[in-house]
């Protein structure tokens, strides 16, 4: 299974539209929905309703919301955990928004590759939500936001 396609079913759940979906993750809502139809074929179920007012899950969405979660979680899982780089002693994962990016991060990134040689580097690009997600889930180590996300504490 592609990952993304979970990936993209668990971020419809999260914003209730395709439309919303695709601009949280950057991609056309024709890649959306392609690749909800590629998952439901998969599956062999229909996962949305769609109306105007967005898109609810079906019964069947709602049983594979856990498993979702947990695939993609898994995937991340074994990605932080592959070998690392020849070289390197630790790997750290960073995220920013996107507007922080360019430069302070790439100068700051490059500043730090070449005073910490042995450290692998892992880097995103994402919205603060998902950000504070991330962090709080222990798939991040460190994430650079405008503002944080108040009523919210990060390890």
């Amino acid at each position: 299974m592609d990952i993304e396609l979970a990936r993209t079913f668990l971020e419809i759940v999260r914003t209730g539209s395709f439309i919303a979906a695709a601009e949280r993750l950057h991609i056309t809502q024709t890649t959306v929905t392609a690749r909800i139809k590629n998952l439901e074929a998969q599956l062999g179920c229909r996962l949305f309703i769609r109306n105007r007012s967005g898109a609810s899950l079906t019964a069947d969405g709602e049983r594979f919301a856990g498993r979702a979660s947990q695939l993609v979680q898994t995937w991340d899982a074994a990605r932080r955990e592959l070998p690392l780089p020849d070289g390197a002693d630790r790997v750290v994962t960073l995220g920013a928004e996107t507007s922080l990016w360019n430069p302070l991060l790439l100068d700051w990134l490059s500043a730090l590759k070449e005073n910490a040689p042995t450290l692998a580097l892992r880097v995103e690009v994402g919205e603060p939500q998902t950000l504070h997600d991330k962090l709080e889930k222990g798939v991040m180590d460190a994430a650079l936001v405008h503002q944080p996300t108040t009523g919210r504490e990060c390890k």
